[in-house]
């Protein structure tokens, strides 16, 4: 089961503020397999399944509790501490955290594309 925040009833200016996250663009992965195959290197892709529950809030989110929580004010919410799927911010936060440990390893973001580091 996966717990999804109705991130479509967001309103912009109330409940987030910026939630452009780059994307690589499929020339910057052609033009990867491409070095990798003339330089000999290995290639091996990583999928991570829960990264969007990694990346940190900056501001207060609530949601509402799930149908079938049991509560005994109806008006209870959840004030959430990591992004969930479904908000609007959940891809700025994780690339932002991504960037952090990448900088930290010593990558460096291309100037012309910053999904490439």
């Amino acid at each position: 089961a996966r717990l999804v925040a109705k991130g479509f009833t967001q309103q912009q200016g109330t409940n987030y503020h910026e939630t452009y996250s780059p994307v690589v663009k499929f020339t910057i992965v052609c033009c990867l397999v491409a070095l990798a195959v003339k330089k000999g290197w290995d290639i091996q892709q990583l999928d991570v399944n829960n990264a969007f529950l990694h990346g940190d809030l900056h501001e207060e989110v609530f949601m509402k509790l799930t149908p079938g929580y049991n509560v005994d004010n109806p008006h209870q919410v959840c004030k959430l501490n990591k992004s969930l799927y479904g908000l609007k911010q959940t891809y700025r936060q994780w690339y932002a955290k991504l960037t952090q440990a990448l900088h930290q390893q010593g990558y460096v973001h291309s100037k012309n594309d910053y999904s490439l580091f």
